[in-house]
């Protein structure tokens, strides 16, 4: 079995994305889940996670809706793929707010966890930091909820372990091995981050997102970076995440399933499962 934890739906015309300048060309585009059936089904892709792309209870809703296949533009009827879970959005800074929209959701088996755009907010180096960030997930932890950090490194990156160390109760998932640099001391620096983050016991990462600046996208020059995490948080705390439509800026869905394929592929066959569908199962609930 094969889980994709981390794809993106949205559509201008329902919320404002407003991260998505026009410069991203083909980003502007409406993306729903009939454009990469082809791909996911070349791939054996089983289920998908889709993951909040927008700080809006709009985004929440549409990927719900998008799920429950609601709307025009879903699988295909009969298509191998099913939408299993969905990480959305609640204001993490008004714990009150947060609690009352996390009730009706109560209900919601679909709806797994929560994920704010950390790095897009002007607060970005000090946002796990805030007392009422940390109220706030009280509240998911109480909730039973997921909490997924977007692109940590260099804003917040260093701030992870002691975030789960606050809320032992509470599971952190850090997407795209929080986006490794290039530079090789800042390189060290992510490095021992992340195996700061590793030694708390609710933190599990995404192999996910690695279109990075300076690093090529091919398995030797990733390998260094995953072989870290593979170390740090072992097969069991790894997910495998495609982070489509971001793809469609470098080489598509497929390409960049072949390449983390092939990093993985270098594991024992139950090692692989736990990154393929193992983690994912478990830290969602799926």
């Amino acid at each position: 079995m094969i889980i994709d934890s981390h794809m993106h739906v949205w559509d201008r015309s329902v919320s404002a994305y407003d991260w998505i300048t026009p410069d991203l060309g083909v980003l502007n585009e409406v993306h729903t889940p009939s454009r990469v059936a082809d791909a996911l089904a070349t791939c054996g892709v089983d289920q998908v996670v889709l993951v909040q792309a927008e700080d809006s209870f709009t985004d929440t809703d549409y990927m719900l809706a998008t799920a429950h296949a609601r709307l025009d533009g879903g699988l295909p009827e009969g298509h191998p793929t099913g939408i299993t879970g969905v990480v959305g959005w609640v204001p993490l800074d008004d714990p009150d707010i947060a609690r009352a929209h996390l009730e009706p959701l109560a209900e919601e088996p679909l709806f797994k966890g929560v994920r704010h755009l950390i790095h897009r907010d002007p607060r970005a180096s000090e946002f796990l930091r805030l007392d009422a960030v940390h109220a706030g997930l009280s509240v998911l932890a109480d909730a039973g909820l997921v909490l997924d950090l977007p692109d940590a490194w260099p804003w917040f990156a260093q701030d992870i372990a002691a975030t789960a160390a606050r809320h032992p109760g509470l599971t952190i998932v850090i997407d795209h091995l929080a986006k490794p640099p290039a530079d090789p001391d800042a390189w060290r620096e992510w490095a021992e981050a992340m195996r700061r983050a590793a030694a708390q016991p609710n933190t599990v990462t995404k192999l996910s997102g690695l279109h990075l600046d300076g690093i090529p996208h091919t398995a030797p020059a990733l390998r260094p970076s995953v072989d870290v995490v593979l170390e740090a948080f072992g097969p069991a705390r790894i997910m495998y995440g495609g982070d489509w439509p971001m793809t469609r800026l470098t080489d598509g869905y497929v390409a960049t399933f072949e390449v983390l394929a092939e990093l993985v592929g270098t594991l024992s066959p139950d090692e692989a499962e736990q990154v393929w569908c193992g983690t994912a199962t478990r830290t969602y609930r799926l």
